[in-house]
């Protein structure tokens, strides 16, 4: 059953917090596009960056919606995975981006090309860095719904 107040506090948190992680990581990630660095590089920077910067935004969101108290402590639960979640993001980003451009830079220059080359980069640095979103819901749980890692992480639900 769907609890309409429940919804409605979910989306003022869901996108307040969202209007500010992803303009910030588009701003991060033009800012390093500037610097001379190979993709992995930049992509490590981008994604350590805006992990580092919006966890504690990512996690009050989330302890929020649980119903869950928020202390300082709980704004970096789980970093590594996000850390490393993110990071893969960003350096899988880079690379199809960078792919994309080299196929076609004519269809680049485009605004359609602009468009299903941020489409196709964006679906795939998703898709692959999905796996650190289960890693990291495998460390959020509740201490005392806890349950092991290979009944927790199901890959035929992830796929």
């Amino acid at each position: 059953q769907i609890d309409m107040k429940r919804v409605y506090a979910f989306l003022q948190t869901t996108l307040s917090t969202n209007f500010i992680k992803f303009p910030f990581f588009e701003a991060t990630n033009v800012v390093i596009s500037g610097v001379d660095l190979p993709p992995t590089l930049r992509g490590t920077a981008a994604g350590a960056i805006f992990c580092t910067t919006t966890l504690p935004i990512t996690n009050y969101r989330f302890r929020k919606a649980m119903g869950w108290p928020i202390t300082t402590g709980d704004l970096y639960q789980a970093y590594l995975p996000t850390v490393l979640r993110d990071i893969i993001y960003g350096i899988v980003r880079n690379k199809v981006m960078a792919a994309m451009v080299a196929m076609s830079p004519e269809r680049a220059g485009t605004n359609a090309g602009r468009f299903v080359n941020m489409f196709v980069t964006v679906m795939a640095s998703c898709v692959i860095s999905a796996p650190g979103n289960e890693l990291r819901g495998y460390c959020l749980q509740a201490p005392d719904k806890k349950l092991p890692f290979f009944e927790f992480f199901k890959p035929e639900k992830f796929v």
